[in-house]
């Protein structure tokens, strides 16, 4: 495992080791590696308890242990393209009508309460003009930078309740 560590670095968003591409060690991920280790070792221990052969229980060994690490790595794949994620990218939040929970305005920024993938969240804002807002107007995201919502009052016409 020292070795892995060295050669592949951390694991990147993928799973797989961090080193360079013509690498070993940036092929196989590091949980595989662990499963094909493990099971290759429980294998040979318990085929040595039984009495089995050195030459058998290596073969057993090594088909156990690669089996282990397949399956672990086709589980983790599946996992990985089948799974949802309910981040929301700030470019999904442009847009979208909140109400002001905190006063914004030039000097301070304040706070907006908006309904996103069904859940009612909170964010700091900053009027995207000159405009001072007040508490329970409604707004819409104009843009979103660093994590603070920039806003402009909605027209009383376009509100949508």
């Amino acid at each position: 495992m020292l070795v892995w560590f060295a050669f592949a670095g951390d694991a990147d968003a993928d799973g797989f080791g961090g080193g360079d591409a013509d690498s070993p060690f940036s092929i196989i991920p590091l949980s595989t590696l662990a499963f094909i280790m493990t099971f290759f070792g429980l294998t040979g221990l318990l085929s040595d308890i039984g009495g089995s052969s050195a030459l058998f229980g290596f073969v057993l060994a090594v088909i156990v242990g690669v089996v282990a690490g397949g399956l672990n790595s086709a589980a983790f794949s599946w996992l990985r393209r089948n799974s949802t994620s309910s981040e929301v990218m700030d470019s999904e939040l442009e847009g979208q009508i909140a109400r002001v929970a905190l006063p914004v305005s030039e000097k301070h920024r304040g706070k907006i309460v908006l309904e996103i993938a069904g859940a009612r969240e909170q964010m700091t804002a900053a009027p995207a003009d000159a405009s001072t807002i007040d508490i329970g107007k409604p707004v819409v995201v104009v843009r979103v930078e660093g994590g603070v919502a920039y806003v402009a009052p909605l027209d009383p016409d376009l509100e949508l309740d």
